[in-house]
């Protein structure tokens, strides 16, 4: 990777750096004030360098302390982060040169904001390798997301600091997205089915219960409308052409 690179990459990826220590730094300090550990530090720097994924790192400390039997929590981490392998979809043929370590880091690597800058070539500088670029956004990125959770986790063991509502920052930073989407009418119709699938699972389940129903309610719901969602995506698409 060159400087070049490695330059274009790190501006590229500092919208994220605000956003990934912010939000780092509400699950380390959440972790220290739910969760009892020794060596805090180490468990809040072990946790985020093998799980990148936001919603989960907040959700596992709940998890965590209820100490939930591992099917539960691996069949809930993969109705939460399926999603991700929509994303790789579009990008096996981008990856399938690299060497297999590089190839299965970047898959690894994958949220929405590191997909964000990957699939963007216009930020790649003229001449270089773009797949240079694309691993130093995941390198950088997922830097980023440790660096927040440790320093929230050392934050929140040494000072006094109430935690009792930050657990609510990861649902702010989904409100304020999905309702940046939904001022685009093609997004109202999928936002409504997510809202109905959540609203009817919340109705029919307990809190810690209505996870996976709801998920598979709204998979249904968006295999069932599919025909009828298409079409208006093709015509928002042909209209900015």
């Amino acid at each position: 990777m060159t400087k070049k690179v490695f330059k274009a990459a790190f501006i590229s990826s500092l919208p994220v750096l605000m956003g990934y220590t912010a939000m780092g730094m509400a699950a380390g300090i959440l972790l220290a004030g739910t969760v009892k550990l020794q060596a805090l530090p180490f468990w809040a720097f072990l946790s985020s360098g093998i799980n990148i994924s936001g919603a989960l790192q907040f959700i596992m400390v709940n998890w965590t302390e209820a100490m939930l039997p591992f099917a539960q929590v691996a069949l809930l981490t993969f109705c939460l982060n399926v999603r991700y392998a929509m994303y790789g979809f579009s990008l096996i043929e981008k990856f399938r040169p690299l060497p297999l370590w590089k190839r299965l880091y970047l898959i690894w690597s994958l949220t929405d904001e590191t997909y964000a800058l990957e699939v963007d070539d216009k930020r790649v500088p003229a001449g270089e390798n773009p797949l240079d670029f694309c691993l130093g956004v995941a390198m950088l990125d997922h830097l980023y997301w440790i660096f927040g959770v440790v320093s929230g986790a050392v934050i929140g063991s040494t000072l006094p600091f109430n935690s009792e509502g930050i657990d609510f920052a990861m649902t702010a930073l989904f409100l304020v997205v999905l309702t940046d989407q939904c001022q685009d009418k093609l997004n109202r119709k999928a936002a409504a089915i997510g809202a109905l699938s959540a609203i009817t699972g919340r109705l029919l389940f307990s809190t810690g219960n209505m996870l996976i129903p709801a998920m598979i309610m709204m998979a249904v719901l968006f295999i069932l409308f599919k025909r009828k969602l298409e079409p208006s995506v093709l015509q928002e698409e042909r209209s900015h052409e």
